[in-house]
């Protein structure tokens, strides 16, 4: 009797255990948001979205990005100790094989490509990391058509490059490895070393003239005791500036800033050694690949073709954090919902009776410039007042309107806060921290928000426009809690010129450092129905033109074409 009192006990206390068990883990998770570069963590609810499945004759669900957990530290190490760099990975010797390259292939197939890493004694990498630019370009120039690969990293010195095929014709395979993981492993040690990039701010007394000039600082500086900083950090923003304090003015008669770009560039090539230095020179850097087959290959039509009616840009059907399309006689064309060329008139007609807000990089001050010369927005009027211009250093931030009363049309750019990478001298209080000017923002139905933030923080420690971006959304979330009707865009970052191979480009503005941004913005907005994500990554990858971080006419226009067919879906 007493065995069985104690085996119902038992059973009764492993039934507890489990539904507290259950209990706990089914409790929400929370998105993480640093807001700070260096210390103090936020949570922040996961946004609330209904999914729903579509599906799409031209949509091809690419694998997810892979994180690889390899630690190639001690490899590195050792890599680096031997004069042939001979354990690096070498385009001469890294096969890229096109699978099933006999199989007859038709537009909306994928066509699969296999990439083994190999070093310079042609032995297979047993680890990844190596960063890739893949893209498809028509064998026939009339077409002039081209769309990018996407890469899976296996993690074993192995990858997997597929490719939608959206037009019919000859394809050339275009792989080229732009950093072997070992470069990768050196931009990602430098990108982590708060503080290489060298600002200066000047402090100036209105009253008796006096100037002084100091150094500041993106990032916490340990090394400067507190007592003789200016800090105008903004916790609540998640920004950081830090200044060391004037001998004999106040903190509060900050002026103007400027970036310097020789003594940024000295300080970050310090970080490298020699042996650092060679694998940002050829054969390693940014060399294309030897494909097999080297013949173009045939894309025939679809066995059953079906009319295309892609969606409006609306609702589950809009290209939030998506890039799937290609280029085609110079025009970007989804392939995830209507993306429409717009004339003059049809942009006028779009952005009739509405406010746009444009904040972020000069890459985004871009697509206002673009506007203005095409609706056009003749008026140009600014915040900037008598005071200002008399050297008062306290005044409010610098917002460029442009406006055409005709059409009751406004346009409004302001850059982001810094850090910025301008080498001009700047009235610091001309830039504004996004998050700020959300909260300023009234909002409705009339009013457009894009931003653009990605350009000056290729530098940064990665946390710091992580950090930014989690402040970011939660403005955003205020906003379309005041105002739900209010349109908000955020885009991603895109691939530069790199001068000449010139080592600092690469240090302070690599690809693979831009790239990083983009998956961070991916990342936090990703699922967030408040935002549309105007990823422009892979439009880059493959643009018709040159790479250049302002991009050409050609790369703006469809850009613009991408984000009006969202404010405006239907005709």
């Amino acid at each position: 009797m007493a065995q069985t009192r104690m085996s119902v006990v038992f059973a009764v206390l492993v039934a507890v255990v489990i539904l507290l068990t259950a209990k706990f883990f089914a409790l929400p998770r929370a998105y993480v948001g640093i807001t700070n570069s260096w210390h103090q963590i936020e949570l922040v609810p996961p946004p609330k979205r209904k999914l729903t499945k579509t599906t799409h004759p031209e949509i091809v669900a690419f694998p997810k990005k892979v994180s690889c957990q390899y630690n190639t530290g001690d490899k590195l190490e050792k890599v680096t100790t031997q004069s042939d760099l001979d354990q690096v990975t070498y385009p001469g010797y890294t096969d890229v094989t096109v699978l099933s390259k006999d199989n007859v292939y038709h537009r909306g197939d994928v066509l699969t490509v296999r990439v083994v890493a190999r070093d310079k004694k042609g032995r297979p990498k047993t680890y990844g990391g190596d960063f890739f630019r893949a893209r498809l370009v028509s064998s026939d120039r009339s077409l002039q058509a081209s769309s990018a690969g996407h890469v899976t990293d296996h993690c074993n010195g192995t990858y997997t490059v597929q490719f939608r095929l959206y037009w019919v014709g000859g394809v050339s395979i275009k792989i080229q490895l732009v950093h072997p993981s070992e470069a990768v492993q050196v931009l990602q040690r430098t990108r982590e070393t708060p503080n290489k990039r060298f600002f200066v701010c000047s402090f100036f007394d209105v009253k008796t003239k006096a100037t002084e000039t100091r150094q500041c600082f993106s990032s916490p500086n340990p090394s400067l005791p507190p007592q003789q900083q200016c800090d105008f950090s903004k916790q609540e923003v998640n920004g950081t500036w830090i200044c060391h304090k004037p001998e004999k003015l106040q903190c509060s008669s900050i002026s103007m800033c400027r970036f310097d770009a020789d003594k940024s560039w000295n300080r970050a090539a310090r970080l490298l050694s020699g042996k650092d230095i060679k694998l940002f020179k050829k054969p390693y850097l940014e060399a294309e690949l030897k494909v097999d087959p080297k013949e173009p290959i045939r894309v025939l039509e679809a066995e059953l073709t079906k009319p295309q009616h892609l969606p409006a840009c609306t609702g589950d059907a809009r290209e939030s954090g998506v890039t799937l399309g290609h280029w085609s006689a110079k025009v970007w064309t989804s392939s995830v919902c209507n993306v429409r060329v717009f004339a003059k008139e049809d942009i006028r007609r779009c952005l009739t009776n509405k406010t746009v807000h444009m904040q972020g990089d000069s890459s985004q001050k871009q697509w206002s410039t673009r506007l203005t010369e095409v609706i056009p927005l003749s008026t140009k009027t600014d915040t900037i007042g008598p005071k200002a211009k008399d050297g008062t250093p306290k005044r409010p931030p610098h917002v460029r309107v442009y406006d055409n009363d005709q059409w009751n049309i406004s346009v409004r750019w302001q850059w982001h806060q810094y850090p910025v990478q301008i080498t001009g001298w700047n009235y610091f209080y001309d830039f504004s921290y996004t998050a700020d000017v959300l909260d300023s923002i009234r909002g409705g139905p009339n009013t457009v928000v894009v931003l653009g933030l990605w350009a000056h923080f290729t530098a940064e420690p990665l946390d710091m426009i992580r950090s930014r971006m989690y402040a970011i959304r939660a403005a955003i979330h205020r906003l379309k809690r005041r105002s739900p009707n209010t349109q908000v865009f955020v885009r991603t970052g895109t691939t530069r010129e790199h001068n000449k191979g010139m080592l600092k480009y690469y240090l302070l503005g690599s690809d693979w450092m831009a790239y990083q941004i983009t998956e961070v913005i991916r990342e936090v907005f990703r699922a967030d129905p408040d935002v549309v994500v105007l990823d422009t990554w892979d439009m880059s990858v493959c643009q018709p033109g040159k790479d250049h971080v302002h991009a050409d006419q050609t790369m703006v226009n469809s850009e613009l074409y991408r984000l009006l067919s969202h404010i405006c879906p239907t005709n």
